[in-house]
């Protein structure tokens, strides 16, 4: 299968479980609203998404591809079978552990995510219950996670792309279920749909392992047992969390540098919200196809065919992510007060969306350099320099956040996530031409060149699409002709950045079936 059509099978399934998320989160915003239960259920989730989000975008993948190639190359799918069962038995007890030690601290734990919540022993006490009863299903992830990256190197991308879609479709009956009752803003509501999200993660993991099972894996209940390999694989799975999940760290240290605001937390979940749907179908695809990708070809000596990879992994993601960054910033207000704007949810939290929204869409090409440089250093098992790079990215977060919190609030939050995606994939980025294991061919360049003039043509003419449908797309204007009016913005933004792309060379129906089809190197 080519690298092209990898990327857009894994980014297809993710963009379904992101729209869905996106409905989910909607809903959420009308039953829970930006008030102190909202606060208190997106808090609790601060952690368990965290998890989600690290080792959804590869943190097992990033740790065990190098160790079952190498154990497959050694002795054969038999060898490498054996050790992916054995370091499964091994992990099934070590998170048996974690859970309980995080369910005994959680009080400090939240205090500690959230210190601004201890003002209101009310919502402090909602957050920790939530929270207790959100991170049992943090075992059930972790699972499923490593299941999901066993399929990943069996080269079954889209069945683990899939499971984050059984959360979404279980919260959204329930949600529209609390709308129908009337119970918006009630702590009934948090209590329902946390219980909701633990459920959908028991159904996830059977659902991750049926699939495995059906693919010839044994999956047989072992007892644990700390081999050399297995030991290996937790010793590189530490550096692989804090890189996997650098960009998730930063959101999270963002909110709690804005906890003490009212609504901060709510508000900077929305807009992350938002920001993950282009993110999502991007960075994960990126993140789960092209580190097995580069294994291949380091392990074969191939290392032109290794840079290669990356740089074509870059096309795809510059041509996707900078117009959406433009769009994101130009049109954040329309954004958010279609999608979001109803029930609890009121105008001035709609502003405060808007306005992280516009301060994190310059994150998103930051993210996606980030993702392709990585496998560089990965698949090598060195991490210092990426390790050294994502601390800088987040060293500046918490000077940027605090250096402008009193007089922006949470916005300055969101800048700090921004400079810190910038931080580090300039790092990465100066640590590989350094080293120069991917140099940059005429033709990377042209092409990169003229994706780059593509998206500033499209967000040129966004723009003054946007100044044109100034009154459809105003506060006053009704929800179906602002909706309408944004639909005809996105969708001639869509054919403008088609149109500069053919301009470019770079699109044209003949190179995207040539590219679909080719079978790499």
């Amino acid at each position: 299968m080519s690298l092209l059509r990898s990327f857009a099978l894994v980014g297809s399934a993710t963009l379904a479980s992101r729209l869905t998320g996106f409905v989910r989160d909607i809903l959420i915003a009308a039953v829970l609203g930006s008030g102190a239960v909202a606060d208190a259920y997106l808090a609790a989730f601060l952690l368990p998404n965290l998890f989600r989000r690290v080792f959804s975008e590869g943190a097992f993948n990033a740790a065990m591809v190098p160790i079952y190639n190498r154990r497959q190359a050694e002795g054969g799918v038999e060898a490498a079978t054996d050790f992916a069962e054995t370091a499964l038995a091994a992990l099934a007890g070590l998170v048996l552990v974690l859970v309980l030690v995080t369910e005994l601290a959680m009080p400090w734990l939240v205090a500690a995510l959230a210190p601004g919540f201890a003002a209101d022993p009310a919502k402090f006490a909602d957050t920790v219950l939530f929270a207790r009863i959100a991170f049992v299903s943090v075992g059930a992830l972790i699972l499923t996670a490593f299941l999901s990256s066993w399929l990943n190197v069996l080269n079954r991308f889209a069945l683990a792309a899939l499971a984050p879609l059984v959360l979404n479709l279980m919260l959204i009956p329930v949600l529209v279920v609390l709308l129908l009752l009337g119970w918006r803003g009630a702590q009934e509501s948090g209590l329902v749909l946390v219980t909701t999200v633990l459920v959908a993660g028991i159904v996830q993991l059977a659902y991750v392992a049926f699939g495995l099972r059906r693919t010839g894996q044994r999956l047989l209940p072992l007892r644990p047992r700390l081999t050399p390999d297995v030991v290996r694989l937790f010793v590189l799975l530490l550096p692989a969390l804090v890189l996997a999940g650098a960009g998730h760290v930063n959101m999270l240290i963002a909110s709690q540098l804005a906890s003490a605001l009212p609504s901060a937390v709510a508000w900077l979940y929305y807009a992350d919200r938002l920001f993950q749907l282009p993110l999502g179908f991007v960075a994960s695809a990126i993140g789960v196809v092209l580190l097995p990708e580069v294994a291949r070809a380091i392990s074969r000596g191939e290392t032109a065919a290794a840079a290669g990879a990356g740089w074509r992994a870059l096309e795809f993601g510059a041509m996707l992510v900078l117009p959406a960054a433009a769009a994101l910033v130009i049109l954040a207000d329309p954004i958010v007060d279609v999608l979001y704007r109803r029930g609890a949810f009121t105008l001035a939290d709609s502003r405060a969306v808007a306005a992280v929204l516009a301060a994190l869409a310059p994150a998103l090409p930051g993210f996606v350099l980030v993702k392709v440089l990585l496998p560089a250093f990965l698949v090598r098992e060195r991490f210092r320099i990426p390790l050294a790079a994502a601390l800088a990215g987040m060293a500046t977060n918490i000077a940027v956040g605090l250096a402008f919190r009193a007089e922006h609030g949470v916005v300055a939050a969101a800048w700090g996530v921004t400079a810190a995606a910038w931080v580090n994939a300039l790092v990465l980025a100066l640590a590989i031409a350094t080293a120069s294991r991917a140099p940059l061919t005429g033709a990377s360049i042209g092409r990169l060149l003229g994706i780059l003039a593509a998206a500033l043509v499209t967000g040129a003419a966004t723009w003054a699409g946007r100044l044109w449908l100034i009154d459809p797309l105003g506060t006053e204007a009704g929800l179906a002709d602002k909706g309408l009016a944004l639909a005809v913005l996105c969708l001639a933004g869509v054919l403008v950045h088609g149109l500069g792309l053919w301009a470019a060379g770079l699109g044209s129906p003949a190179e995207l079936r040539a590219a679909v089809s080719r079978r790499d190197a």
